[in-house]
């Protein structure tokens, strides 16, 4: 059984015990990122005024790191355009999608919450271990961190402002509006919710609406999964949402969590009708609030039963 040993207040030593098992994404063929929840436990022991030193243990497992954008389960679209009843289908529309949401925002928490942990030792000047050196390295390949020098203030700014979740009300009001609620041609042809784009020949379909000399197309994903993975990277590492980065960063900063009604005025250069659509998203995120948490009430009530 792993052991951790916290320091409290100069010569005090709280160890504290945590179980042998480690979080692992069911059904992959890359091995497990998550680190171990003995790191929580320890966390949770001592104030947050007070610092922790692990034992030379490591908390974590070697392994491959695993990308958002490659996708982890096989998700294909259902058919929601049969539906008549207007709240049927969007319980129907939210539920299918809340748990591929969580999935990814799992990840994401999981990965934070290991950076979170390096950054202590590198806070504290503890020397990186080779697995921890190799990890962020990783992180900083995937979310296309410029700053390189991990014990440079400006890495873990970017590092912290990048590696986090998306509110989950945020992501299904603009899966809902791109998406035309999951009915549109390149959600049904290109498992596409979010009307991202890619620009080589091939990729993905043609819009009958592009200009002549347009090159762009919309983004064809294998599975739903791996167009929910694909948007929240865009929005965590691309230049023109810094601003919606910032804004979950104060909130993180005050001790809240990411609001969703907030982060969405970070979204002014996702559609080019600018303030039009920031109005109109806030507006589905207030108004489908409800329901969003009637169907996850009704996920976790089927999970249970």
């Amino acid at each position: 059984m792993p052991r951790i040993a916290i320091w409290v207040t100069g010569a005090m030593l709280l160890t504290v015990f945590a179980p042998d098992s480690i979080h692992a994404d069911q059904g992959l063929k890359v091995p497990s990122h998550a680190p171990n929840q003995g790191l929580r436990w320890a966390r949770s022991a001592v104030t947050p005024f007070q610092t922790y030193a692990l034992d030379q243990q490591p908390v974590f497992p070697a392994g491959q790191f695993m990308q958002a954008s490659y996708g982890r389960s096989e998700t294909s679209l259902p058919d929601f355009s049969d539906y008549r009843d207007v709240h049927a289908k969007k319980l129907s529309f939210f539920g299918f999608l809340l748990p591929l949401v969580d999935e990814e925002n799992d990840r994401l928490l999981d990965l934070r919450t290991r950076l979170n942990f390096i950054y202590e030792h590198v806070r504290w000047d503890r020397e990186i271990d080779h697995d921890d050196k190799v990890w962020l390295h990783d992180v900083i390949e995937e979310f296309r961190i410029s700053e390189t020098n991990v014990h440079s203030e400006e890495f873990w700014e970017i590092a912290l402002q990048r590696v986090d979740a998306v509110p989950d009300h945020l992501v299904l009001a603009q899966a809902a509006n791109e998406s035309a609620w999951g009915t549109s041609r390149f959600a049904r042809e290109g498992n596409n919710l979010f009307g991202q784009w890619c620009f080589r020949q091939g990729c993905g379909l043609i819009p009958a609406d592009r200009p002549e000399d347009a090159t762009y197309e919309v983004a064809r994903f294998d599975s739903v999964s791996q167009s929910v993975g694909s948007y929240m990277h865009n929005l965590n590492t691309g230049r023109t949402y810094q601003e919606l980065r910032e804004i979950r960063s104060e909130s993180r900063q005050k001790g809240q969590e990411p609001d969703a009604n907030a982060m969405a005025g970070g979204l002014m250069s996702y559609s080019e009708r600018g303030e039009e659509y920031i109005s109109e998203l806030r507006s589905m995120i207030r108004h489908n609030a409800d329901v969003i948490e009637e169907a996850r009430t009704r996920l976790e009530e089927g999970a249970s039963s």
